[in-house]
C-alpha cells in the first residue's frame, strides 16, 4: 500500500468520523423534534377523547330520556286500549249572560260524574262540549 493510499484512507476515516458526529447530532435533534410532536399529538388526542366522551354521555342521556318517555307513552296507550267509552254527552254552552250559567253547571255536573272532555266546537252562540264517560273494557257494566 502506498503512502498516498494510506493518506487517503486516513483522510476518509477522519472525514467519516467528523461527519458521523454531525450526523448523530442531526439525528438526535430530529429525534427530539419527533418526540415533541408525538407528545403534542398525544395531548390533542387525549383532549379529543374527553370531548368525545362528554358527547357520548350526552347522547346516552338523551337516548335514555327518549326511551323513558316512549315507555310512558306505550303504558298510556295500553291503558287507553283497556278503556272503552260507555257514554257520550254533548253539552251546549251559550255565551248569553242568562244562559252561560246553565251550560256551565251542566258541564261541571258531567265532570263530577266522571265524564272527560273529548272536544269542543265553536258555534255562533257559544260552544258545544263533547264529553265521554269511560269504563274498563273488560267489565261489561
Amino acid at each position: 500500500m502506498s503512502l498516498y493510499d494510506r493518506h487517503s484512507i486516513n483522510g476518509i476515516t477522519e472525514f467519516l468520523n467528523s461527519n458521523s458526529i454531525l450526523v448523530l447530532y442531526i439525528m438526535k435533534d430530529k429525534e427530539q423534534t419527533i418526540s415533541s410532536e408525538i407528545s403534542e399529538i398525544k395531548d390533542a388526542v387525549k383532549s379529543q377523547n374527553h370531548k368525545i366522551d362528554r358527547i357520548t354521555e350526552k347522547i346516552n342521556d338523551e337516548i335514555k330520556h327518549a326511551r323513558d318517555e316512549f315507555s310512558k307513552h306505550i303504558e298510556e296507550a295500553e291503558k287507553d286500549r283497556d278503556r272503552k267509552m260507555k257514554e257520550i254527552k254533548y253539552i251546549g254552552v251559550e255565551f248569553e249572560p242568562t244562559d252561560v250559567k246553565k251550560g256551565e253547571e251542566e258541564v261541571n255536573t258531567a265532570l263530577k260524574a266522571g265524564f272527560e272532555p273529548i272536544r269542543d266546537f265553536q258555534t255562533p252562540k257559544g260552544i258545544v262540549m263533547v264529553l265521554g264517560l269511560w269504563g274498563d273494557r273488560k267489565r261489561t257494566n
